[in-house]
Order: C-alpha cells, then structure tokens, then sequence
C-alpha cells in the first residue's frame, strides 16, 4: 500500500503551486485587458482573501478558523512575505500582505487601469516567490523518500469489483 500521508503532502504542495500559477495569470490578464472575467474576478478576491487572512495570522497566530487548505496556503504567503521582507519585521511583512492584497482587490474590480508597472510586478513577483517555494517543497517532498520502501517506488494494486 502506498504511503498515503506522503502522497497527500506532495499533491497538496503541488496544487499551491499550481494556485499561485493561476494567480498569475489571471493578474495578467487583467493587467494586459484592462478588466477581468467574472471567474478571474471571484479567483483574485479570494487570493485577496487569502492574504488577508495570512495577515491576521501574523498579528494573532491561529487567532482565525480556516481549512487546511487555506492554513497551508497562509503559512505558505506568510512564510514568502518574511522572506520578502529580508527577515525584517512583522510590520513589513504584513506590509507586503497588504499591498499584494491590494493589487488583486484592484485587479479583481478592473481597476488597474493605468497603474505603475511596478505595483503589479511585485504582485506577480510575490506569487512566483510562492510558486518557486511550493517547487522546492514538492521536490523536496517526492525525493525524500526515494531509498526503500518508497511509495513512488511501490507497485499499485489494482482490485476488479
């Protein structure tokens, strides 16, 4: 039997990788078009609510309910705004939550316009930042176990019902 714990692991640190590549690109669509699809629209205020939510964890840690995925996807923007920041304080990297935040509320209502480019690149920047991280954190995860007893390295078994 494959390690199941091992593969929910890798497969939720893949897909915030993933989510942060979708932040992405719908940032830029709304950047390039001047406006955004309703699905970008709702996708961008929920990114937006999410780092909300990594701010309020930085001034009262676990002080909100949220599921585990947006406790992973917190931790993850908590962790790359510290970084961000150069380890500088909290007041900084609540800062750089803010002004992301900010970015894609903006985005989100169409209301970029004609924003200085470099508002919208730190946005952007920001969300590699998450997305190289979450790189990292699968390789790290998928190599770990790769000597024996390996659940990548044990066969499946197929049952017929």
């Amino acid at each position: 039997m494959r390690d199941l714990q091992q593969l929910e692991r890798l497969s939720s640190t893949a897909a915030l990788g993933l989510w942060a590549e979708d932040v992405i690109l719908a940032l830029d669509r709304a950047a390039r078009l001047h406006v955004s699809s309703e699905v970008d629209s709702e996708f961008l205020q929920g990114a937006a609510a999410i780092l909300d939510a990594a701010r309020e964890r930085s001034e009262e840690p676990l002080a909100i309910s949220v599921s585990s995925k947006a406790l992973a996807a917190t931790d993850t923007a908590l962790d790359v705004a510290e970084s961000l920041a150069g380890g500088g304080s909290s007041e900084q990297t609540r800062a750089t939550l803010e002004e992301v935040a900010r970015v894609l509320r903006e985005a989100a209502d169409g209301a970029l316009g004609d924003e200085p480019e470099q508002r919208i690149n730190a946005a952007l920047d920001f969300f590699s930042a998450v997305g190289r991280n979450q790189l990292a954190a699968s390789n790290s995860l998928s190599g770990a176990n790769r000597g024996s007893r390996s659940w990548m390295a044990t066969p499946t078994t197929l049952s017929s019902f």
